[in-house]
């Protein structure tokens, strides 16, 4: 193969490769209403009730009761800790960040509301 082709073929096989990539930065990350089930499982998923369940609750913080979670998304904290914004723990501790997908889910319920339904 010529120089050009085999450029033509890299430049196909890297954008195949980054489209698997970005799947997910692809597709929308909040699709109608956010129910408090679901903020539940993406915290569940990342490990934050395992550190914030009822009891012995790291840093006091309590988010596997809905009116506890309630007040710290109302207060901002929440999102501020999620988001690794300045001036907050970042969340979860010692760990990657939360996907922005997850975190936009998270910030629609919190605009929402925070409902309990």
């Amino acid at each position: 193969m010529n120089k050009r082709k085999w450029t033509v073929l890299l430049f196909l096989v890297a954008l195949a490769g980054c489209y698997q990539d970005n799947e997910e930065a692809l597709a929308p990350c909040v699709a109608g209403e956010v129910h408090y089930a679901q903020v539940v499982a993406v915290l569940q998923g990342y490990g934050c009730i395992g550190c914030h369940g009822t009891s012995g609750a790291s840093g006091g913080v309590v988010l596997q009761q809905y009116s506890t979670l309630k007040t710290v998304a109302d207060n901002g904290r929440l999102l501020g800790a999620i988001s690794h914004a300045a001036g907050f723990a970042p969340m979860p501790q010692g760990a990657a960040k939360m996907s922005d997908c997850d975190i936009a889910r998270i910030k629609a319920w919190i605009d929402a509301g925070a409902l309990e339904h």
